[in-house]
């Protein structure tokens, strides 16, 4: 599968996209853009291929944001969130490998559409005990299997009435601990591949030009314009995954 998809058009237009679109996400610009890589590159080539693809290139993203955003970070926040992200980064490693293709594209364009959804109409949820432990192993799970955990740490986020610097810096070293651990629970499914990496490595430039078009972007563009563009595209790549899983 792997060896195929040097050659194919298709795969390099969805990951370019996919890939520039999670750059301006990673730039601060847009928190949910990221969430659209995956779904697409999904259509061309296997989840378990896909998520890999994109891990290294978020690690590349992740060390430079945290060097905007490590000074506001609040400690409290994080002791709250990782531990219960670590028990879904080990529930969603193993459902990359227990499914087959099929029931996990199904599960990733139900994913899709309920992340493009809540972008329309966010739940609200009341600040409670145990919330953090909750939304925390939900977001290791959902970003383990889609790089989708961005959704259920910015509803708990709200909860907290947390400056917009604070809750960038949290978020962001939030991230880079869980994209760190989920390098070792890749490799204990046995996901890794040398052929991957160089997917990855010829797809850095990409990524490097949307985090600085993010920066560009968000003088002629307002967030709220730009996430609903990419809601309506992550929304259509959940309904091709279910379409192509029932095929």
């Amino acid at each position: 599968m792997t060896a195929a998809v040097w050659g194919d058009a298709l795969f390099w237009l969805l990951a370019v996209v996919g890939v520039f679109l999670t750059g301006i996400s990673k730039s601060g610009f847009a928190g949910g853009a990221g969430v659209v890589a995956v779904p697409l590159l999904a259509l061309v080539v296997s989840p378990a291929l896909a998520v890999t693809l994109m891990l290294p290139l978020l690690l590349v993203m992740d060390a430079q944001i945290i060097t905007h955003h490590r000074r506001n970070l609040c400690p409290g926040e994080l002791r709250a969130l990782l531990p219960a992200a670590l028990v879904g980064i080990a529930l969603g490693s193993f459902l990359l490998t227990a499914l087959p293709d099929a029931p996990l594209q199904l599960l990733l364009g139900a994913m899709s559409i309920g992340f493009a959804l809540m972008q329309w109409r966010r739940p609200r949820l009341v600040a409670r005990r145990g919330l953090g432990a909750l939304m925390g192993g939900i977001a290791g799970a959902t970003s383990t299997l889609i790089h989708a955990g961005g959704p259920p740490l910015n509803m708990y986020l709200a909860t907290r009435q947390l400056p917009r610097a604070v809750w960038l810096s949290t978020a962001a070293v939030f991230f880079a601990s869980v994209n760190v651990v989920k390098v070792f629970a890749y490799q204990a499914v046995d996901l890794w591949r040398l052929e991957t990496l160089l997917l990855s490595a010829v797809l850095l430039p990409v990524a490097v030009a949307g985090i600085l078009a993010g920066h560009r972007i968000q003088a002629v563009l307002s967030e709220a314009a730009f996430q609903r563009a990419v809601m309506v595209c992550l929304g259509l790549s959940g309904l091709l995954l279910i379409a192509k899983a029932l095929a």
